[in-house]
């Protein structure tokens, strides 16, 4: 857990250091977004960075245990207040809408409203939140822990192929999602009463209606 930490720190200072630096910040942007542009591929791969999805898969693995989806849910709320409020705050233009940034580059999402910001990215911040949380509670084999970390890592690079988010906002996402996993992990909680547990499983309902609507309506 401690080099987890350490892990989460030197992405958030990574990802605060591209964002006071642009010119590198934008080099590393167009070195990565130009890696095999295939928009059907990274738009498979940053589905699974969504939190409606993210918050499935983990109810999905973690089913029979109420206390760690407990936590899952308030991870998931931490995580979308920190994410949200932190782009407020940032009010960092994408790349699409960023003024001082001129050069061709592959846009392979779709057109994304100039009042949504960039830093942190949220899509990161589920992938690596959803990851820390798994790496916790399952019991993985080598093998399966690797894979685990190249989806992790994938999601956040398909933001960049996307053409939809800065090398900086993934990094701090990458972070951030770390950082909230670990302290959710350290609550205190212990579920009993037969009602707690009806309602922390009725309450993923929630990401199933929102996968529903994003995805099939």
């Amino acid at each position: 857990m401690k080099l987890s930490l350490v892990a989460a720190v030197v992405l958030i200072i990574f990802g605060v250091a591209l964002f006071f630096f642009p010119g590198a910040n934008q080099s590393l942007f167009l070195s990565i977004n130009s890696l095999f542009p295939n928009g059907n591929f990274w738009t498979a791969i940053t589905t699974l960075g969504d939190g409606a999805v993210a918050g499935c898969i983990f109810y999905l693995l973690l089913r029979k245990h109420h206390d760690v989806l407990a936590r899952g849910l308030i991870a998931t709320i931490i995580g979308l207040i920190v994410a949200h409020g932190l782009k407020k705050l940032f009010g960092v233009p994408r790349p699409e809408h960023a003024a001082d940034f001129t050069s061709q580059f592959h846009q392979l999402a779709e057109d994304i409203a100039i009042t949504s910001f960039s830093m942190p990215s949220g899509h990161t911040v589920a992938a690596f939140l959803l990851g820390t949380l798994l790496f916790a509670y399952l019991k993985l084999n080598l093998a399966s822990k690797i894979l685990l970390g190249v989806i992790m890592v994938a999601v956040g690079v398909s933001r960049i192929t996307l053409g939809v988010h800065w090398p900086a906002d993934v990094f701090a996402g990458a972070g951030l999602g770390i950082l909230i996993g670990i302290g959710c992990i350290a609550l205190p909680i212990h579920i009993e009463n037969k009602w707690g547990v009806l309602i922390v499983h009725l309450l993923y309902l929630s990401f199933v209606v929102s996968l529903v609507n994003k995805f099939i309506l």
